[in-house]
C-alpha cells in the first residue's frame, strides 16, 4: 500500500512539474500562443517540443529508476522473510533435539547428586566415572563452539526480541559448557547450570518442557529485580 501511495504521488508531481514548466515557458517564452483554453496547451507543446520531449524522457527514466528500485525492495524482503522462517525452522529442530539430549543430562546429574551423600552407601567410584563421561559427552555435542558460531549467525535474520531469546540460550550453554573436565567436575554447579538453561528451551519451544518433566527445579520466588538488589545488598 505505501509503495502503492508512493507511485501516486510521483505520477502527480510529474504531472504538476510538467504544468509548471509549460506555465513558465508561457509567461517567458515567445507569446504568439493565445491564451484560450485548451488551445494553449496544444500550442505550448508545438512551440516547446524539444523541451517537452525531454521531459518526458526524463520522467520516464525517473519513473523506471523508481520502479527497478521497488522490484528490488520487494525481493530483498521476500528473501528476508524466507531466510527467517528458515532459521527459527532449522535452530527449532535443533532445539528439539539438545532439549531431550539435556533432559538425558539433567537425569545423569540428579542420582549424581543423590549419591554424593556420604551415607549413600551404594556409591561406585567407577559407575560414577562412567556417568560423568556420559554427562559430559552429551556437554560437549550441545555446546559445540561450531554450533554456536554458525546459530548466533542465523539469528541476526530474526527479529529483535527473538534474537534475544536466542542468545539468553546461547549464553547458558557457554555455561554449561564450561563443564568438560572429569577430574574437577562439580555436579551441584553443573546440575544448576542444567536448570538454568532448561528454562530459555522452553522460553523458544514450548513442547520442549516434555524432556523436563519430573525433574526438580527449584523454582523459588519471582523477584524484581529492584528486590533483588536488596536482597543482594542484605536488606530486610
Amino acid at each position: 500500500m505505501k509503495r502503492s501511495v508512493q507511485g501516486f504521488c510521483i505520477i502527480l508531481g510529474s504531472i504538476i512539474a510538467t504544468v509548471v514548466v509549460l506555465a513558465a515557458a508561457l509567461a517567458w517564452g515567445p507569446h504568439d500562443c493565445k491564451p484560450a483554453f485548451p488551445m494553449v496547451i496544444g500550442c505550448a507543446i508545438g512551440s516547446y517540443e524539444s523541451l517537452i520531449a525531454g521531459m518526458v524522457a526524463a520522467l520516464s527514466a525517473g519513473w523506471l529508476a523508481w520502479s527497478g528500485v521497488q522490484i528490488q525492495i520487494a525481493a530483498e524482503e521476500r528473501r528476508a522473510a524466507a531466510d527467517r522462517v528458515e532459521v527459527d525452522q532449522v535452530l527449532q529442530e535443533d532445539l528439539d533435539t539438545f532439549a531431550e539430549a539435556l533432559g538425558a543430562i539433567w537425569k545423569i546429574l540428579e542420582r549424581l547428586d543423590r549419591e554424593a551423600d556420604p551415607q549413600d552407601r551404594e556409591a561406585d567410584p567407577q559407575a560414577k566415572r562412567s556417568k560423568l563421561e556420559g554427562v559430559i559427552y552429551g556437554i560437549e555435542k550441545i555446546t559445540e563452539d561450531a554450533w554456536l558460531s554458525s546459530s548466533r549467525k542465523m539469528v541476526t535474520a530474526l527479529g529483535w526480541r527473538r534474537r534475544r531469546d536466542y542468545e539468553q540460550l546461547f549464553r547458558g550453554l557457554e555455561r554449561l559448557g564450561e563443564f568438560r573436565d572429569i577430574d574437577n567436575f562439580d555436579v551441584y554447579e553443573a546440575l544448576s547450570a542444567v536448570r538454568s538453561v532448561s528454562i530459555y528451551f522452553e522460553l523458544l519451544r514450548e513442547d520442549t518442557a516434555q524432556y523436563f518433566q519430573g525433574r526438580f527445579r527449584r523454582a523459588g520466588k519471582a523477584y524484581t529485580l529492584g528486590y533483588a538488589i536488596e536482597r543482594q545488598a542484605g536488606l530486610d
